[in-house]
């Protein structure tokens, strides 16, 4: 009887604990290493082996395929075929998203191709692997030098670009063809074949070439002023390539002259990659920008550039604002998952409140900027200070703000009548909390080590101190009310629960990692962390329900609508995540 007991309370413990995430969307990119357009998707891979795609202009799905870098990414029949510096080969299913990682090579993977039923992966091992597709058995592998850099396939032809410069046409159906080109001394960027497979394109250094796929005769060889980074056939007749001067060059083949050239970016463009009429092109400028194929700007994709430190949410929920290291905030279509509006606050970007159709932003200066959420101008500028703002709360009419010289002030919301201002005699505010009767707030050190993590609470109502609690080493990095209770997060890795009648603690539970963030749902307290987890607990009592991996950096400032966390990023992106 005892036995079944206590196998009931586990079963009850499993029930009510068991809680999941999935992945729903990824607003931005931030660090694009390859990219692909076929078929009506548009297919970016990331430096941290993600996979984002979008589809007519709108964000349609994204995948963490790869534990690295994705060196090249290509769409066929259904599935997205990945190489990456993880030593794998990534066949992802782009409807059910079901991801088959192919294993053999013993260094990094730098290029895939797909030729019929063969996938064919090149690496810096120096070896060819050959794999069924889509299942991924592998079938046979060839060694063709000390590093192969570039592949390309079409039918049962294929062409391997080797570290030295050097190119070879070979054949699945006879392992004894083989014709070398001279193709690039500076190095291979890029091999592609004609659509009708009877030519070769290849890049390297200020060069492009054009070669006969059946015998490797020479056809074309155009000398640009500046470093060509990639090429892609339009049709059978014109090919288009990106270069460090910003352009994008339509080259005749036939011809070998330029039919158009034009500045595609404000930097060096990357990649470029064309789909029946459509071209996209991504440049340092960390745009992505589609094309007709008169070359007339269609629509861009971009995002934050550096980390992500705070989202908030419109009333009506149609619209994400995002604020960042990068001195800018992003306006989100929710729906579509993508920034409709860029705005320029010239200083980095600590908190964001969305209020009615306005966003207030605290800044990295002594003012807060209002912008209007619909259409990004700005409203409003409000100088609250001498120094920086370091956070911002808002409690019905009343919003508190901390700063970088260790004060804190109240102001009557939307006048900005200042209510009284306060010299707390610490070294900086990390972040400010309040509520109807108090103000939080957790104090920082440019030098944290083996300072006090104090945290103090005041009254709202005339800036005295009530309660001074002790508990962390260290900065104090989020501080959050919760109706009796106040919770204070630090970089010592400590979550500690206050009770606000005593000020003692109520209970205290160490990470192992650093907290970043904070935030408290119905029974639920949610904890970001610098190492781009968040853990999840079971409030008041501190119990783990689950944790979650949603970055490999740091967890801003995150928010909770319905069953989604709306997750902003240190490496620039904003993740969804679905509750299950």
């Amino acid at each position: 009887m005892k036995k079944s007991l206590i196998l009931i309370l586990i079963i009850i413990s499993i029930l009510t604990f068991s809680q999941t995430f999935k992945l729903e969307k990824v607003l931005g990119f931030s660090d694009i290493s390859a990219l692909t357009f076929k078929d009506g998707y548009l297919l970016l891979g990331t430096g941290n082996g993600e996979i984002i795609v979008y589809k007519d202009g709108s964000y349609y799905r994204a995948f963490k395929v790869h534990d690295n870098r994705v060196n090249e990414v290509i769409f066929e029949n259904g599935f997205i075929v990945s190489a990456s510096d993880d030593k794998t080969v990534g066949v992802t299913n782009l409807e059910t998203g079901e991801t088959h990682l192919l294993k053999g090579h013993i260094k990094g993977v730098s290029s895939v191709a797909v030729a019929g039923s063969k996938i064919l992966s090149a690496s810096f091992d120096g070896t060819v692997r050959i794999w069924s597709f889509p299942d991924g058995e592998e079938i046979s592998s060839q060694k063709l030098g000390p590093s192969v850099v570039q592949i390309a396939a079409y039918e049962n032809r294929y062409v391997v670009g080797l570290a030295n410069g050097l190119a070879v046409i070979r054949d699945l159906s006879n392992q004894s063809f083989s014709i070398p080109l001279k193709a690039h001394p500076e190095g291979i960027k890029k091999i592609v074949f004609s659509e009708n497979g009877q030519l070769i394109a290849t890049c390297g250094g200020n060069t492009v070439k054009v070669w006969n796929a059946s015998n490797g005769n020479l056809v074309l060889q155009y000398d640009h002023a500046i470093t060509v980074n990639d090429l892609a056939f339009l049709d059978n007749d014109d090919l288009i390539f990106v270069a460090d001067d910003y352009k994008a060059v339509v080259l005749n083949i036939q011809k070998n002259e330029v039919v158009k050239s034009i500045d595609a970016h404000n930097n060096f463009v990357l990649f470029v990659s064309s789909d029946d009429g459509s071209i996209a092109t991504y440049g340092m400028d960390k745009t992505v920008k589609v094309w007709n194929a008169d070359l007339e700007l269609q629509y861009s994709l971009y995002g934050h550039q550096l980390s992500v430190n705070t989202v908030a949410l419109s009333s009506d929920g149609k619209f994400i604002v995002s604020g960042s290291d990068d001195r800018e905030i992003l306006i989100w279509n929710a729906e579509k998952g993508i920034a409709e509006h860029r705005i320029k606050a010239l200083s980095g970007v600590r908190k964001l409140l969305t209020v009615e159709n306005n966003i207030i932003s605290c800044l990295d200066s002594n003012q807060l900027k209002i912008y209007n959420l619909e259409n990004g101008k700005l409203v409003k500028r409000i100088k609250v200070g001498t120094t920086s703002t370091m956070d911002i709360a808002l409690q019905n009419d009343r919003m508190a703000i901390g700063f970088y010289d260790g004060s804190v002030a109240l102001f009557r919301y939307p006048t900005f009548e200042e209510i009284w201002r306060k010299d707390t005699e610490h070294e900086m505010i990390q972040t400010i909390d309040m509520n109807n009767k108090f103000i939080a707030f957790g104090v920082s050190y440019s030098d944290p080590k083996d300072k006090i993590g104090y945290v103090e609470v005041l009254s709202a109502d005339t800036g005295e101190r009530v309660l001074l609690l002790e508990g962390h080493r260290g900065n104090v990095n989020a501080v959050k009310f919760a109706g009796d209770f106040l919770v204070s997060g630090g970089e010592d890795g400590k979550v500690i629960l206050w009770s606000l009648d005593t000020g003692s603690k109520v209970r205290e539970i160490y990470l192992n990692e650093p907290v970043s963030s904070l935030l408290i749902d119905e029974k639920e307290l949610f904890v970001g962390t610098w190492n781009g987890n968040i853990k999840i607990f079971a409030f008041p009592d501190l119990t783990l329900k689950t944790s979650l991996k949603a970055s490999d950096q740091k967890i801003g400032h995150f928010i909770k609508v319905g069953d989604q966390l709306v997750v902003p990023c240190g490496d620039g992106k904003i993740r969804i995540l679905l509750e299950k």
